[in-house]
């Protein structure tokens, strides 16, 4: 009976536990602007457009600059490979995969917001001559993991963001 008593007693405490620690899902994401235009970044603007289409409250994508209240300005993306490692032959054994976007987040006045921001990733790709479509697929997708984060790192600056700036007045 006393381990049984003891068993409920465990089993409350630990979910007492649970609710006291502040665990939340993160929900929906709230941004300063309503109405984003995104330029630039081809797959990586469709992959934020997409995000924020599903993932905020109210914001939306527009297809014209004039309609919206801040312009995402991909600027640049740029991926190069290295080689890091060589083997006795001088063949490369491991690569390194740079990939660096730049970007910036503008009122329609250009204003800025996020001002010009350099997201650099980096990430080591094994290399082997026997096993060349695997190491074709293997670069393929680290390169797309490194653009979600990128996105990811993008939409948190953006989240970030909790107030626009001020219009200048007409002088």
């Amino acid at each position: 009976m006393a381990r049984r008593i003891f068993g409920w007693v465990a089993l409350l405490g630990c979910a007492l536990a649970l609710s006291a620690c502040g665990f939340q899902l993160r929900g929906a994401s709230e941004y300063a602007f309503k109405r984003l235009y995104i330029s630039g970044g081809g797959q990586m603007a469709t992959d934020i457009s997409r995000y924020i289409r599903y993932g905020s409250k109210g914001t939306i994508v527009v297809t014209e600059p004039k309609d919206a209240d801040a312009r995402l300005e991909i600027v640049n993306a740029s991926s190069a490979r290295t080689a890091v490692s060589l083997d006795a032959n001088g063949q490369a054994r491991e690569y390194e995969m740079r990939n660096t976007y730049t970007f910036q987040l503008v009122t329609p006045d250009g204003t800025p917001i996020i001002p010009l921001s350099t997201i650099r990733l980096t990430r080591n790709l094994p290399y082997s001559d026997n096993e060349s479509s695997a190491r074709d697929a293997e670069a393929a997708l680290l390169s797309r993991d490194m653009q979600k984060d990128a996105v990811d790192q993008i939409i948190r600056r953006m989240e970030a963001v909790k107030a626009m700036p001020e219009k200048k007045p007409d002088l």
